[in-house]
């Protein structure tokens, strides 16, 4: 007996260290900044989830300080930020519905890799063989197609096709077609091996032929399970593949169709964020009406979130009729709760738009009203998009930014980095303050205002932000945009009057087709004052000059830690004089050098700069 107290003792002994020295290394992979709390590393964690809080670059224009998911009964959102902490051991899964926002991928692409970066890969999500379809897929994936296809989209006035979750069908009589998705190198990571077909199941259905990059043999895909109460087909890859062909398969004489709704790629992991993003160019809320099956096929996509970011189609070229609006959207509403009762849902609206670049239309304000009201009444979270952009007119100052196209109704591709941006860090705001047991019966974000003072910590490029006397808007010192600014492998190229891509192309050393990918642009035909992103020789740029190369890319998206300064890199060094809205962050960044460096050559004690002062560049 006290020979195996002995042991014990020696055992608990031994096993201190060991536990001291987890919890070190523990601390040490997940530095956390702020004051020490408890869990200080834990997504369930205040301070923690503050940290994970940043913002590319300052616009005045942009109400940060409002930037929240809003509720006036906690239980609209209360079960999705449970979900967030709980990614570590259980897939959190999204469901964000728009228009042509969306249909690009941009801001929700953002917020899908700025998401999956902090709490982990749950899968790519929902994508649509949309060349079969007559329009462009997003941007990290492309669609080919052969054969005869029809197709039905939900902003088509006669339905002709059943329509699901995407809100696009297609469908074929031809024994000899098929389509193929190929998505841009890095995309698809390792575990997403789990491929969901959404499809007609019927006796009289096609077959389905399933070829993967690298495979040599196909898989052979039954489509004739008409009594399966699931929406999809589900295929488990033994490794991940960028490349996915369906072949149409006839193995009996009485199949005569196939008809798709789309495939959802996943990771074979029940951890992590799966964040779907689904949206049809000039999609309205009698759009998300017409797809019959939409209710029918969600309980199979079994989102934790749903995210309803449409409607502006529905009054930007005729009257607004607050009426009809109010119960397409409350019947929307009323789908998703019968279909996922379990599903919290955020309303989301429209930022300032022009009708045909004349005028902001006034409606944009009403339409944010009606939403917030509608979301309120239904019990669902809402996000006043409308007001953190700048409310009215402010699509103007977007656009001079570099951040609107000229149409000023849609955005540049950094603009819808701002646009995901600004919503990810308004579920974060409003997860922290529900960490931090703001359980008040509602949040409102006009009530709520951040310290002005505060803001600048959530940057990544380094700002002045003043406060004046009785002031409740922030202020800062901002400068237009340069004509060329650069971040990474790439440069940021701010079109000038005169400009054509040609002449561009010339500059940098580029070709015509190699802008036209990057950049999503169609024809040739550019604006003066809008954004185009560049590749640098050297950084990949070189591979996409073979137009004809399977594998060429389209305009990628800076990473999330990918800074966009306000000036260009140069090799020169000497003096410098510093100007209004200089910092030493940006002038080292001029001059290829470190804020650091230029501390020690000036014996600089702060990163305060003044006006006039000179400075020499190491």
């Amino acid at each position: 007996m006290r020979s195996k107290k002995r042991n014990r003792k020696y055992f608990i002994l031994l096993l201190i260290p060991l536990v001291v020295g987890l919890l070190a290394f523990r601390h040490a992979l997940f530095p956390v900044q702020g004051k020490p709390v408890v869990d200080k590393d834990s997504l369930t964690s205040p301070s923690y989830v503050q940290t994970l809080i940043r913002y590319q670059r300052y616009y005045p224009f942009i109400r940060y300080d409002r930037n929240y998911i809003e509720w006036s009964d906690f239980s609209a959102i209360q079960s999705f930020f449970t979900k967030i902490s709980q990614t570590p051991n259980r897939k959190l899964k999204i469901l964000h519905i728009g228009d042509s926002h969306l249909q690009s991928d941009f801001p929700t692409g953002y917020i899908r890799e700025r998401m999956q970066e902090l709490f982990g890969y749950g899968g790519r999500g929902l994508v649509f063989p949309y060349k079969a379809a007559g329009t462009h897929p997003a941007y990290d994936y492309r669609t080919f197609c052969n054969g005869n296809w029809d197709y039905t989209r939900n902003i088509q006035r006669e339905a002709v096709l059943d329509m699901g979750v995407i809100g696009a069908t297609i469908r074929t009589s031809d024994s000899t077609a098929g389509f193929k998705i190929v998505f841009r190198e890095g995309f698809i990571r390792p575990g997403f091996t789990v491929i969901k077909l959404f499809c007609k199941q019927d006796s009289l259905s096609y077959d389905i032929r399933l070829k993967t990059g690298g495979s040599s043999s196909p898989i052979l895909l039954s489509c004739n399970n008409y009594a399966s109460k699931k929406a999809y087909i589900e295929i488990k890859l033994s490794k991940p593949s960028d490349t996915l062909e369906f072949i149409i398969n006839k193995t009996e004489k009485k199949q005569n169709f196939f008809e798709c709704y789309g495939i959802q790629v996943e990771s074979n992991e029940d951890k992590g964020v799966l964040y779907n993003s689904i949206g049809i160019n000039g999609a309205g809320y009698k759009s998300i009406l017409k797809q019959r099956l939409f209710g029918k096929q969600l309980p199979s996509v079994d989102p934790d979130l749903v995210v309803i970011d449409l409607g502006a189609n529905d009054f930007y070229a005729g009257g607004f009729n607050a009426a009809d609006l109010e119960k397409d959207l409350s019947a929307i509403i009323d789908t998703i709760k019968r279909a996922c009762p379990a599903a919290c849902i955020i309303v989301s609206n429209s930022q300032d738009i022009f009708y045909k670049r004349r005028r902001s239309i006034p409606q944009c304000k009403d339409f944010m009203e009606l939403t917030k009201r509608v979301a309120m009444a239904k019990k669902c979270a809402f996000y006043d998009y409308y007001d953190v952009a700048g409310g009215s007119n402010s699509m103007t100052l977007w656009c001079k930014a570099g951040l609107g196209r000229n149409d000023k109704i849609h955005l540049s591709a950094p603009g819808y980095y701002v646009r995901g941006e600004l919503l990810l860090n308004a579920m974060l705001n409003s997860y922290r303050l529900s960490l931090a047991r703001f359980r008040n019966d509602s949040l409102d974000a006009q009530k709520y205002i951040i310290d002005t003072t505060s803001l600048k910590k959530y940057f990544v490029d380094e700002i002045n932000i003043k406060q004046e006397k009785n002031e409740k808007e922030p202020k800062a010192v901002y400068n237009e945009p340069e004509q060329e600014t650069e971040s990474g492998d790439k440069i940021y190229y701010t079109i000038r009057s005169g400009d054509n891509l040609g002449s561009i192309a010339e500059k940098y050393g580029t070709t015509v087709s190699n802008l036209q990918y990057w950049n999503g642009l169609r024809g040739t035909k550019i604006v003066a004052g809008e954004t185009i992103v560049i590749y640098k020789k050297g950084a990949g740029a070189d591979k996409l000059q073979n137009k004809t190369t399977v594998e060429q890319k389209q305009y990628v998206k800076p990473k999330q830690d990918a800074i966009v300064p306000n000036t260009v890199q140069s090799s020169r060094k000497g003096n410098y004089k510093v100007t209004s809205g200089d910092s030493l962050w940006s002038i080292a960044k001029k001059y290829g050098t470190t804020v650091e460096a230029i501390k020690k050559a000036n014996k600089l004690s702060s990163d305060k700069l003044s006006i006039g002062q000179t400075l020499i560049i190491p």
